[in-house]
């Protein structure tokens, strides 16, 4: 095996370094096994080097340093996270030692079991503030991402209670706003394009929160989910998520918060959420990997108020009768692991790295004000002014006679960022801005700047200066 030096920087690119390490441990023993030395199987050694490696605090901040060496600076942690290195060492063992079929009866099923169990507890205590005395594990299903997580939300909602309208008279009501991902927008649509569902598409203020009373006021007889974002991916700005679900259930309304961009920024307790009947929760935001996300579900929320479900071999995906008979196929260990370790550690460090982001994001607008105000450019910051009403990693930006997409190609090699999210962005005007009534002249020229845990001064310093520069430089040609 090649020198431990020369591998550790595989680690700070995540499961791709994961696998990239396993692989040189692998060629290893194989040809130890050529020589009738080895195992089919890693020893408990050679794990416990490579598990102690990743939990070191020096490789724990490697994914700073190597973007100072790739002199690119990564600003867009809304779009996706790097996967942390503690996240990694928690998955390694269930990609090739753990390696069983947790349905399985045998001995190499065993620990697979055991590990998804012990990582729906740690959602439930760990991120979303579930008494450990009082923990029901059937609370938490892993998905494959956010937008099956979403969309399983509303199918629920739907299939629970679709047996209490007649067909040809009312439909099942549904409430968002129209600010909403395009995994739950696009989801109702669609139902409400069918003829199933009646939706209702509630508009937010120019700050791009909503009011309460507007969605409390769009609620009919008919309504069986209200669905509101925790927090914005563009805007930043936090929804009064609270408020809604704590009016839903005295309604006998089930409601619903895709908490996406919240965990790890703000706090996801139940108990601060108004004690909502599902949320959404998704692994590539947070340092996990793509690929797994996972929803909770208040128990019994589908049999309350005259609903019903019928779930034996699954909801979105019938088969198996994987996840308590609610997701047919085989569970993916490893990733519902890294969720959980993931999700533990942004809890755990939440204050801090909410203190940090902030910081890091007000020193970025400070440092853009400043230089492009010197320059005769005005900067509008899209969303609440309120710090207490928007996630403290994000800043999104409008600058006036710039194209943002020209501006980020042209810096593109030197800072990541974007003009939206990533899941929407084919061009023009986001509409999540087009419903803040942005002014076009800003809107055209707006960037979507998000800070992370690893996120440094200097990182900051250096990507007011590229975007100024660029921004500054497409304004003077414009003018010519």
């Amino acid at each position: 095996m090649s020198s431990q030096h020369n591998n550790r920087h595989f680690v700070a690119y995540g499961v791709a370094g994961a696998l990239g390490l396993a692989y040189f441990y692998w060629k290893n023993q194989d040809k130890k096994r050529k020589d009738g030395n080895a195992t089919a199987m890693f020893s408990d050694a050679e794990f416990e080097e490579l598990i102690t490696y990743c939990n070191q605090p020096a490789t724990q901040i490697a994914l700073a340093k190597n973007q100072e060496s790739q002199k690119c600076i990564y600003l867009d942690y809304n779009g996706t996270t790097p996967i942390y290195p503690p996240v990694v060492a928690a998955m390694l063992p269930y990609f090739c030692t753990h390696f069983g079929n947790p349905s399985s009866g045998h001995h190499y099923g065993k620990e697979p079991k055991r590990a998804i169990e012990e990582a729906r507890k740690t959602m439930l205590t760990s991120c979303l503030g579930v008494d450990p005395g009082s923990v029901d594990t059937s609370a938490i299903w892993f998905t494959g991402c956010g937008t099956e997580s979403d969309n399983l939300a509303i199918q629920l909602a739907l299939q629970s209670t679709e047996h209490q309208f007649k067909e040809g008279t009312n439909k099942p009501h549904m409430v968002c706003t129209n600010v909403e991902h395009p995994a739950i927008a696009v989801c109702l649509q669609a139902l409400e394009k069918s003829g199933r569902i009646d939706v209702t598409y509630v508009p937010v203020e120019t700050d791009g929160c909503v009011k309460a009373d507007d969605v409390q006021a769009a609620m009919t007889e008919n309504t069986v989910l209200v669905t509101i974002m925790l927090a914005n991916n563009e805007s930043g700005a936090l929804q009064p998520v609270k408020e809604t679900a704590q009016e839903c259930r005295k309604r006998g309304i089930l409601f619903h918060t895709d908490a996406a961009q919240a965990v790890g920024k703000v706090s996801c307790r139940l108990d601060d959420l108004g004690n909502p009947d599902m949320v959404s929760i998704v692994g590539h935001k947070i340092g996990a990997p793509k690929g797994i996300a996972a929803l909770y579900v208040r128990p019994k929320c589908c049999e309350e108020n005259g609903r019903t479900l019928s779930h034996s071999h699954g909801i979105l995906l019938l088969g198996g009768g994987q996840e308590f008979g609610r997701r047919g196929g085989t569970e993916n260990t490893p990733y519902m692991v890294g969720l959980a370790t993931a999700a533990s550690l942004a809890t755990e460090n939440l204050e801090k790295n909410a203190k940090h982001m902030e910081e890091m994001r007000n020193r970025l607008l400070s440092q853009l004000e400043t230089k492009l105000n010197e320059a005769g450019i005005q900067c509008r910051v899209n969303g609440p002014d309120d710090p207490k009403k928007r996630l403290p990693n994000t800043l999104s930006v409008g600058l006036p006679n710039v194209h943002s997409g020209d501006l980020l190609a042209e810096i593109s090699d030197k800072v990541a960022a974007s003009a939206g999210a990533a899941c929407h962005s084919a061009g023009g005007i986001s509409q999540i801005l087009r419903a803040m009534k942005v002014p076009e002249e800003f809107a055209r020229g707006t960037l979507r700047l998000t800070v992370g845990p690893y996120t440094t001064p200097a990182d900051i310093d250096r990507a007011a200066e590229f975007i100024a520069e660029a921004a500054i430089e497409q304004t003077q040609s414009d003018t010519i």
